[in-house]
């Protein structure tokens, strides 16, 4: 008989792998070879016992889902925030939903930098799956580096659907 190469070997692991998921998902019976110490070691088979498991899946994502969470947007929106006020691409990119990381060009919003911002009171509409969300930002001029003043701009926060919150949207400013 010709040994297993490491491709096939690799095969025969994940089936075994995919086999056993399949079984904790469908609570069906799962042999378990556990050797005691007491058991001599020999050319003979391993006493088999079998357990089952029983996984129960997440609830499925629907409109009747609970609620957004405000702490879930806080923490997103000052991800996405920071970013821009620390040019840090990776935060920015890492709090903007994922149909959009390919449209992020830089940290300006209107020629200008953001300089420090501060989040404003919002409610969280029932029944909603995104929010908007306001906060007062200080500007600094791009080009000159001088200060340019407070702005309130907007932005549409989200819960996608494997529940993971975004920023997906910038609204212009008032």
């Amino acid at each position: 008989m010709r040994p297993l190469t490491s491709l096939v070997r690799t095969g025969v692991l994940l089936l075994g792998l995919v086999t056993a998921l399949s079984a904790c998902r469908a609570g069906l019976p799962i042999p378990r070879s556990d050797p005691s110490p007491a058991t001599p070691t020999s050319d003979s088979a391993s006493p088999v016992e079998t357990q089952t498991l029983t996984v129960t899946s997440p609830a499925p994502t629907s409109s009747s889902a609970p609620g957004l969470e405000p702490a879930a947007i806080d923490r997103v929106f000052q991800v996405y925030m920071n970013g821009l006020a620390n040019h840090d691409m990776t935060a920015l990119r890492s709090g903007t939903c994922p149909r959009l990381r390919s449209t992020l060009l830089g940290f300006e919003l209107h020629g200008h930098y953001v300089e420090r911002w501060q989040m404003l009171p919002y409610t969280v509409p029932s029944g909603q799956e995104f929010v908007t969300v306001q906060a007062t930002v200080t500007q600094r001029n791009a080009r000159t580096g001088k200060l340019a003043g407070d702005v309130v701009y907007s932005w549409y926060v989200e819960r996608s659907e494997d529940t993971a919150y975004y920023v997906c949207g910038w609204l212009d400013h008032k």
